[in-house]
């Protein structure tokens, strides 16, 4: 017989496998939720969790802003290029598939195979690049874009490209010292670089991508979140065409006179935008940092600075440009300072016309004597001398120009006629042009403002034009400047059909050596460009009349050429140098 389990007993079985089965439909109820929260209600916030887990940004480079010319000829540009890396431990998984699904290689070896034609490079040299254990190892930088394409054309999983921009410089040389250069970074180092670094640089974009558990960007992953903003196009007043011959005629001088370096500056008159700005022996930017001499380095003008003297006597009536003056080839002042013309004579008289267009030294003092020194120097003050004048390039120098009191007793002779005090090249420009704008002087520039990315143009305050010396004063004084080229010691400037306005300068180095320089305006009867130039101790030939007079001519003519200025309608009417011519 067989033996039943108790009533008790069997109560209990089914009450626990009740109590089972509940809490097994409670569990399963709860999981239920769960993924109902996980991927209903909350589906999309943990995916974005996720991909925020396993997604990496990285800041896409804007390129940097142009340079441009006054026509917009671009004179530095950036060009995009890329840096192609690879993922060593990616490429271990890296399988190449033909169309019918069959593998034809696979790891680093077939990557390389693929790779190296595309970059130049040997098979076994890029094979041993490709092995390791790095997540992010350069293979080639700056590859050309056309060979960047190829690249992701291949598909290669654990091949990565970032891109790059270098700075472009068509004209090479071109103005090199204007623009200037960036560093390793990219940032400006010299030159409008340097001075329009915040310009220039655009805003970076952002790339964003998920990685994989190798650390290798998934394929296709990759999504442009932020696109990068280009730099601002910087516009200059430069026209490239006159600033290569300029150039090219500087180093030519420098060349045949042996000098030390050279510089000179062609700038608009009615605008005061300096149209060509040249450095002798300029090189590529490329090449780093160099200097502008024309804003940094000064120099005393010698007989340049008699511009000064004579517009303050005029400016005061001390003179008529037909009072005359006798003198031998010394003159000793009141207090015992004796000064001499360069060239021996005997005793004549001149005009004050005479004198300046032959420059002497001893009629100018006879002159310039006759005016206060407070005034003279506050007449070169309101020139722009003594302070920078405000160029857009780093480093430049304001001169030197001591106050009178600091002035002895043969400095108040000396800075009648250019010694005692230095100017730079941009300034002794400035000083031209403010005569040929009727004596208004505006401060000088070389960028007139600023293109946005969006064709949005910004120009640049040029402050306040002031009135230098009244216009009859400026008129009157480059009436009589043209005979410095019409028989004066500036005649090699001469450009025929053309009226020049010019005074040429030599002073004397303490160390050995001159400085010949000149300055000049024309068309005098309608001013339209004003040049100063110098040579820094030319060799054989060391007089202003004798080395940066045909300098002179070369850039007059360049100017005619390339900026198209009408001849003058007629010859000049000069006043006479002689008394009774």
């Amino acid at each position: 017989m067989t033996d039943r389990p108790a009533p008790s007993s069997r109560g209990t079985a089914t009450r626990r496998s009740r109590s089972i089965l509940i809490v097994a439909v409670v569990f399963l109820l709860v999981a239920a939720a769960q993924l109902f929260m996980i991927q209903i209600v909350r589906g999309d916030e943990l995916a974005d969790q996720g991909r925020v887990v396993r997604t990496s940004a990285s800041a896409i480079q804007a390129p940097r802003g142009s340079i441009v010319d006054a026509d917009g000829v671009v004179l530095v540009e950036s060009r995009i290029t890329y840096h192609i890396a690879a993922n060593q431990k990616a490429l271990l998984e890296y399988r190449n598939v033909d169309d019918n699904g069959v593998i034809v290689g696979r790891g680093p070896a077939e990557a390389a195979r693929q790779l190296a034609p595309i970059l130049g490079m040997d098979v076994a040299e890029l094979g041993g690049m490709l092995l390791g254990d790095s997540t992010y190892q350069y293979l080639a930088k700056n590859v050309e874009p056309d060979t960047y394409r190829e690249i992701r054309r291949l598909g290669i999983y654990g091949i990565e490209w970032e891109p790059s921009f270098d700075r472009l410089y068509p004209g090479g040389s071109l103005a090199g010292t204007v623009l200037g250069s960036v560093d390793v970074a990219g940032d400006g180092n010299s030159g409008l670089e340097l001075i329009f670094q915040d310009a220039l640089t655009g805003e970076p974009g952002e790339e964003s991508y998920e990685i994989g558990p190798t650390g290798a960007v998934i394929p296709g992953a990759k999504v442009v979140s932020k696109e990068a903003q280009p730099g601002d196009t910087v516009n200059t007043t430069l026209v490239a065409d006159l600033q290569y011959a300029v150039q090219s005629e500087l180093d030519a001088a420098v060349d045949q006179h042996g000098a030390e370096w050279g510089a000179a500056v062609v700038m608009d008159v009615a605008s005061a935008e300096i149209l060509a700005l040249a450095d002798s022996d300029t090189t590529t930017p490329e090449n780093g940092p160099q200097a502008s001499k024309a804003v940094q380095m000064v120099y005393e003008p010698g007989s340049v600075g008699k511009i000064f003297t004579f517009a303050g006597a005029l400016e005061r009536g001390v003179i008529t440009p037909e009072s005359t003056f006798t003198m031998a080839d010394k003159y000793t002042t009141s207090n015992g300072q004796t000064f001499s013309d360069m060239v021996p004579h005997e005793t004549f008289t001149k005009t004050a016309t005479g004198i300046i267009a032959q420059s002497l030294n001893t009629g100018t003092v006879m002159i310039g004597e006759q005016i206060p020194a407070e005034d003279r120097y506050e007449l070169m003050r309101r020139f722009g001398l003594g302070e920078k004048t405000g160029v857009q390039l780093a480093g430049e120098s304001a001169g030197i120009l001591s106050s009178p009191e600091d002035w002895d007793g043969r400095t108040f002779y000396t800075t009648t006629f250019g010694q005692g005090y230095a100017i730079n090249a941009v300034q002794a420009a400035s000083v031209m042009a403010t005569l040929g704008n009727g004596g208004v002087r505006i401060a000088p520039t070389l960028v007139s403002g600023f293109t946005a990315p969006d064709g949005t143009v910004q120009e640049l305050d040029r402050g306040v034009p002031t009135e230098v010396v009244q216009p009859e004063v400026a008129q009157t004084l480059v009436k009589m400047l043209e005979s410095v080229t019409n028989g004066g010691s500036g005649y090699l400037a001469n450009v025929d059909g053309y009226r020049v306005a010019a005074k040429t300068g030599t002073s004397e180095i303490g160390t050995g050596g001159t400085i010949a320089n000149m300055v000049a305006l024309f068309p005098a009867d309608n001013p339209q460009v004003a040049i100063s130039t110098i040579l820094y101790k030319p060799t054989g030939l060391y007089k202003g009349s004798e080395t940066a007079a045909p300098l002179v001519h070369q850039i007059v003519t360049d100017c005619i050429r390339v900026l198209g200025i009408p001849p003058s309608k007629e010859a000049p009417a000069l006043f006479p140098s002689d008394p009774g011519a």
